[in-house]
């Protein structure tokens, strides 16, 4: 027995019909996109004395996007409502939808995917794609 595309759509309710979420998950330069974006990133992370970097994932820590993003201003423009919008929603496909293994990122790539709202992109298929390579990692 398996989960299906059809288990997945009758469940969560996203689309299976449209287009492929396909994109690049190199990260190279994603702080300066994500700036893009949002209008920040995270910090980068600190080096102590002569110490090794630590390997830090492309994606924001949820603490960070919570202390950030937590309340969009009143008088806030169109633009940073949908600055606060493409936050939200990619806090909340990152915790649930896309959720992984630490449970402390926001992976980059969910946000990149969320930079044209009214893209008809098949949100269950990478759904159930990611679903399955979870469990495979596993």
């Amino acid at each position: 027995m398996t989960v299906t595309l059809q288990d997945v759509s009758m469940i969560t309710a996203l689309p299976i019909e449209g287009k492929p979420l396909c994109m690049s998950t190199d990260s190279e330069g994603w702080r300066q996109q994500m700036e893009a974006l949002i209008g920040m990133s995270p910090p980068e992370p600190k080096v102590e004395d002569g110490g090794k970097k630590d390997r830090v994932p492309a994606g924001a820590p949820f603490t960070w996007i919570a202390a950030n993003f937590a309340h969009c201003p009143e008088d806030a423009n169109d633009k940073v409502i949908q600055r606060y919008a493409r936050v939200y929603m990619w806090y909340v496909i990152s915790r649930t939808i896309f959720a992984d293994g630490t449970g402390k990122n926001a992976p980059w790539m969910w946000l990149k995917a969320l930079t044209i709202f009214d893209n008809k992109f098949s949100w269950g298929s990478a759904a159930l794609a990611y679903l399955y390579r979870q469990v495979i990692n596993c």
